[in-house]
């Protein structure tokens, strides 16, 4: 089956709990649903765009704890007013350190997207700048089995064993305020780990042979596809 595959890095990220409401914001360790639809939004776009076949397999290295401050201006008839400002409690929130996506697309024009993205790729917030590494049609190879970790599925579907919350599959934009569509508990599998061996090229910073996952692998029995070049898990779903 041919695929397309396009390389990701990233040198933060951060996704915030949908409803977590603390002075201390914790981030999912896998790209959320909702996520995956902004990037797709931001290379091709196209922000109502949501039926499309898709996997991904998300890894960063290490996390840190930061401390952030936000400044409220007042806005007066265009223009900001810097003597009005409001500043909120200072917080923690935790960032995702060396990070690495792996994305596989059914649809070549939304591959092809990412070499010249409409809006910047973000993995988060403004500051979560991603690279677009290499994007190449591959040949994959069908499987009974897949490798959870690195992702976030649907628990109705993939019941294991992991932390599951209930999070949006995307956002409808159509009014003043976004609208969450498709809320439903999904099953969050840390891509967390490190290199066996110091990668030495792109195909050994995205091959899965040279990485070691912190956690207990976790894998499932189900159709599925493989990677044969990266050592990857493929399961296509859909955001709608």
């Amino acid at each position: 089956m041919k695929l397309y595959r396009v390389l990701i890095t990233a040198q933060t990220a951060s996704f915030r709990y949908p409803n977590f409401i603390s002075s201390n914001q914790l981030s999912i360790k896998a790209i959320p649903y909702s996520t995956i639809a902004g990037l797709v939004a931001s290379a091709t776009g196209d922000d109502k765009l949501i039926d499309f076949k898709f996997s991904y397999v998300f890894r960063y290295q290490s996390s840190y704890v930061d401390l952030e401050t936000i400044y409220k201006f007042e806005k007066k008839n265009n223009s900001v007013n810097n003597k009005n400002v409001v500043q909120d409690p200072t917080f923690q929130r935790e960032i995702l350190y060396d990070c690495f996506l792996t994305f596989y697309f059914e649809d070549e024009n939304i591959a092809n997207a990412f070499k010249s993205p409409i809006f910047q790729l973000l993995l988060g917030r403004s500051g979560d700048l991603a690279r677009v590494v290499e994007i190449k049609e591959i040949e994959v190879v069908q499987s009974n089995k897949a490798l959870l970790n690195g992702m976030i599925v649907p628990f109705n579907e993939y019941k294991s064993s992991g932390e599951i919350y209930a999070m949006p599959k995307y956002f409808d934009y159509k009014n003043v305020v976004r609208e969450p569509r498709e809320v439903q508990p999904f099953l969050i599998n840390d891509g967390q780990g490190s290199f066996l061996e110091q990668p030495r090229n792109k195909i050994e910073q995205f091959d899965l042979k040279n990485w070691k996952f912190k956690k207990l692998l976790n894998e499932i029995t189900t159709e599925a596809y493989f990677d044969g070049e990266l050592n990857s898990s493929i399961i296509l779903r859909s955001l709608c």
